[in-house]
């Protein structure tokens, strides 16, 4: 297992230095978050590194300080490495990384390259040949990049043969991440070149045929040289917010598109996660009392309320994300506060029920329904553990308040929590039946 990488950050970024309080490319925020933090985060949390060794240049002792900070703060391995002659190029600085590190294979990544979640899971998938190097390729670009400035690859027989910016009909495009095998690189004569492009190196590993692509969407990644590019950068990570695989259909193509509309309004603010996930749990209560009063329109009212708590319940996990804010606490913290949520709200349903027909059956309907609830909760923990989103019929809160919107907009509250009962010991039993034999 690869437990180390290599970031190059040694450039000026000169495209970016009429930005205000320009400091280094690595050091520019975006939300807040500098590019080297957010990559050094991403790498942690999503490939596991624990060595990451950083190789600075241009006004390095301003980036040493900022790394010495998140190791502080974060509790991480960061070692910065100083590449006093980085204006020889990025290949100069690759070349410095290599020459101080111990490990014989670690990743290697641009410090001025974002990339998704699901990007660094591509890496995960992939079967890795012990003896060759890997560059994270597209076969195209997205509106988030410029053709004119991105490396193009000639690739035969699954292997790269040509990588330089020049390249008329191109197979892939270089994302700026590889798995580099540290003896590919030996005996590059560097002696003759005063200016040494990282793309020159790795065709020296091309020309020996030990240079692989791992072909990757090319939506999972965008390169951030330019202040038209660094505006792009902010629509870039919210898209990649769209990919949660536990989405399910209602919170794919609807609450999701107007949680990330929210989300871009809250960015802008010094909100902290927890903070929104107490508002969403009071605007459920809100809708749980309004729901439970035997009045037409307050009950609609409850259950407009309870769908914008179940709208807004993205909001939390998706300013975490892009602050870098995530925490196992705050994730546990939103999961209980959505029980209570659904416990109140389905409670109110059953008072609303009862004190129209005042039957005995439809409080043991209403406690069916807030206990299959909680145990429909309790089962996906497991289930999508297992399933990892590959079940497109998930019935998950999204779908079940959308059906209670609609059962209290048609007037049918009791129908609606028959039905919505129904529906969530269904989904257990399916999830039993599906998890029988997929324990380990």
């Amino acid at each position: 297992m690869i437990d180390t990488v290599v970031i190059l950050a040694a450039g000026k970024g000169e495209r970016l230095n009429d930005i205000n309080n320009f400091k280094s490319k690595p050091l520019i925020e975006i939300f807040g978050i500098s590019l080297i933090e957010r990559n050094i985060c991403k790498l942690n949390e999503c490939l596991f590194v624990k060595n990451i060794i950083v190789v600075t240049g241009f006004n390095h002792k301003e980036l040493e300080s900022h790394l010495h900070e998140i190791r502080q703060r974060r509790n991480l391995n960061i070692k910065a490495i100083f590449d006093k002659d980085w204006e020889k190029g990025n290949g100069h600085t690759f070349l410095t990384g290599l020459n101080n590190i111990s490990t014989d294979k670690f990743y290697l990544q641009m410090s001025d390259h974002l990339f998704l979640d699901d990007f660094y899971q591509e890496i995960k998938n992939s079967i890795i040949d012990q003896d060759k190097s890997y560059l994270l390729t597209s076969r195209n670009l997205s509106s988030f990049h410029d053709l004119e400035d991105s490396n193009k690859l000639k690739i035969e027989n699954d292997t790269i043969k040509e990588i330089n910016k020049f390249i008329n009909y191109s197979d892939g495009f270089d994302t700026g991440f590889f798995i580099i095998n540290k003896s590919n690189y030996k005996n590059f004569d560097n002696s003759k070149l005063e200016k040494i492009e990282f793309s020159n190196v790795n065709q020296f590993v091309a020309d020996k045929g030990l240079l692989k692509p791992i072909f990757v969407n090319e939506n999972y990644w965008m390169d951030v040289d330019t202040k038209n590019e660094l505006e792009k950068s902010k629509e870039f990570l919210f898209e990649g917010l769209k990919s949660k695989k536990t989405d399910g259909f209602v919170s794919k193509h609807i609450n999701r598109k107007l949680s990330i509309l929210i989300s871009k309004k809250l960015i802008n603010y010094e909100i902290k996660p927890n903070q929104i996930s107490i508002v969403v749990f009071i605007i459920a209560l809100i809708g749980s009392y309004l729901i439970s009063k035997n009045n037409y329109l307050l009950m609609v009212l409850g259950g407009i309320f309870a769908q914008l708590s179940s709208i807004m319940d993205g909001c939390d996990g998706e300013i975490a994300r892009l602050k870098l804010l995530k925490s196992k606490f705050g994730g546990w913290f939103d999961q209980v506060l959505d029980r209570y949520s659904d416990i109140f709200i389905l409670s109110g349903l059953t008072i609303n029920c009862f004190n129209t027909y005042q039957s005995n059956f439809v409080l043991f309907v209403g406690l069916l329904a807030v206990g299959s609830k909680t145990l429909l909760s309790y089962t996906a923990y497991k289930y999508d553990e297992i399933i990892k989103g590959q079940d497109p019929f998930r019935i998950g809160r999204d779908i079940t308040t959308l059906i209670l919107l609609i059962g209290l907009i048609l007037n049918f509250p009791y129908f609606t929590l028959i039905i919505l009962t129904i529906i969530f010991n269904f989904e257990i039993i399916k999830r039993i039946i599906i998890l029988k034999d997929k324990f380990v």
